[in-house]
């Protein structure tokens, strides 16, 4: 089976059609959103808005905040780079000089995917969906502030409240707009793009000091350069524990790299010019019945488990390939240089073998099977975690696809061999003993000489 195009990354016309009427209806809600937006919203318009030394000040630092991540210097250290600086200054934006501000929303998101060299059709959807976010925040504050002139600075005690008000309909709006654009592209489905929700939330608490440049721009607009100082420096700063952090990335159980170091070789490697010739291939692999083990087991022995695999996946992969514990029961195998004349099927098969073999583990034989999915990067993708997500929604399909018995059965030896050797007597012939299985009247064989029957399928 071979790895699908990044639906994200062909051109326009080759994406599916409810996508491209979804792109239409973006564009249309943007241009209507904001002639309604101008044509009705208080305060400030918009050549006023240019001979506003903070107005100016706050934009030249959206755009520095979006273009400065992707220096020269700065690609391929930093795997936070999802932490998008420009929110809050935009958000402050409309507190500051009202909802015609919003502008601001369309030109951070011009700014980025500029920066990130996409598809003329991505810069143009991102614009789109950061200017609906935009423009949604601004409708908010012009009905919770509407009987505010403008003129006057907002109290600075209204600021958090309404920051935090502003944040929720941004992100949120956010989540939903980039969820609804991938999923109808088929890059992702639901289940996965919220997997990491978690994650999301802690990026959206960045919006939260958005009264910072506020209070900054409204009173002293010249201390502004200060702040672009701080943001290069936190930003230079981060880039470095991080690649610190990434360089002694191992985690401290299965001793293979970490979670860090592989975003940061993914990255690395999506930033070489080399992709038409070297394609970028990474493998999610995800452990089947590891939940009961350890409810079984103990922890313990659980941790034994992921020892053993982390060892059988490096012994089936190259050594030059990256095996990292990506989280939890879930592992990541990023192919080396020229991975691309590797089947990708050819490699989950040899990983299925070798995790499939039973393990060892204090006196017990135990049975685990594997769920794996992949990703191939193309010249287009720039996004590590884009190609993540595809890995796991392939991931998540596998995991579907397998029979609910396959996904549910793991044996375990009772015991008589421990009880035969203990009293020097030779073990009998095998016995098949039946044991629990989520389908009825298909029995799994168990057989006490460390072996488990056929209907085991790792």
């Amino acid at each position: 089976m071979s790895e699908p195009l990044n639906p994200m990354t062909v051109p326009l016309r080759r994406t599916p059609l409810r996508f491209r009427c979804w792109f239409v209806a973006c564009l249309v809600a943007l241009f209507a959103g904001y002639l309604v937006l101008y044509a009705f919203a208080p305060g400030p318009k918009l050549p006023t808005l240019v001979r506003e030394p903070g107005a100016l000040m706050l934009l030249a630092l959206i755009l520095l905040a979006d273009f400065y991540p992707t220096l020269p210097w700065m690609r391929g250290s930093n795997p936070f780079d999802e932490f998008i600086f420009s929110t809050p200054l935009a958000i402050a934006a409309l507190m500051v000089f009202g909802p015609r501000a919003a502008i601001v929303f369309v030109i951070a998101g011009l700014a980025m995917t500029l920066a990130l060299r996409m598809r003329w059709w991505r810069v143009v959807l991102n614009t789109a969906l950061w200017g609906l976010q935009g423009a949604a925040a601004a409708g908010v504050l012009a009905l919770v502030w509407e009987w505010a002139s403008w003129t006057d600075r907002m109290p600075m005690a209204a600021m958090l409240p309404l920051t935090v008000v502003l944040a929720a309909v941004i992100e949120g709006l956010n989540v939903l707009l980039v969820m609804t654009s991938q999923c109808l592209t088929g890059a992702t489905t639901p289940r996965a793009y919220l997997a990491d929700w978690r994650s999301q939330l802690a990026i959206g608490t960045l919006d939260l000091t958005a009264p910072i440049p506020a209070v900054l721009a409204a009173a002293q607009p010249a201390l502004l350069p200060l702040l672009a100082l701080a943001m290069v420096a936190a930003q230079a700063g981060l880039s470095a524990v991080t690649s610190r952090t990434a360089q002694a990335g191992t985690d401290p159980l299965t001793s293979v790299p970490n979670r860090a170091l592989l975003l940061a070789r993914l990255k690395s490697r999506l930033a070489t010019p080399e992709l038409d010739r070297h394609p970028v291939m990474v493998l999610l692999v995800d452990l089947d019945r590891f939940k009961r083990i350890n409810d079984d087991l103990g922890h313990l022995v659980g941790d034994r488990v992921l020892v053993e695999v982390a060892r059988r996946l490096e012994e089936s992969t190259r050594s030059s390939d990256v095996v990292a514990r990506f989280g939890g029961d879930e592992f990541a195998v990023l192919l080396a240089g020229g991975s691309g004349q590797r089947n990708a099927e050819e490699v989950a098969a040899r990983i299925r073998a070798a995790v499939g073999r039973p393990i060892q583990v204090a006196g017990r034989s135990v049975l685990v099977g594997v769920s794996i999915g992949w990703a191939v990067a193309d010249r287009h993708d720039t996004d590590p975690l884009m190609l993540l997500q595809r890995a796991d929604a392939q991931l998540y399909a596998a995991k579907a696809a397998r029979p609910i018995a396959d996904q549910d059965v793991m044996w375990m030896p009772s015991g008589t061999e421990q009880i035969l050797a203990q009293a020097n007597r030779p073990a009998p012939d095998p016995i098949w003993v039946p044991i629990w299985t989520a389908t009825p009247g298909r029995p799994v064989g168990a057989a006490h000489d460390g072996t488990a029957a056929a209907a085991t399928a790792p």
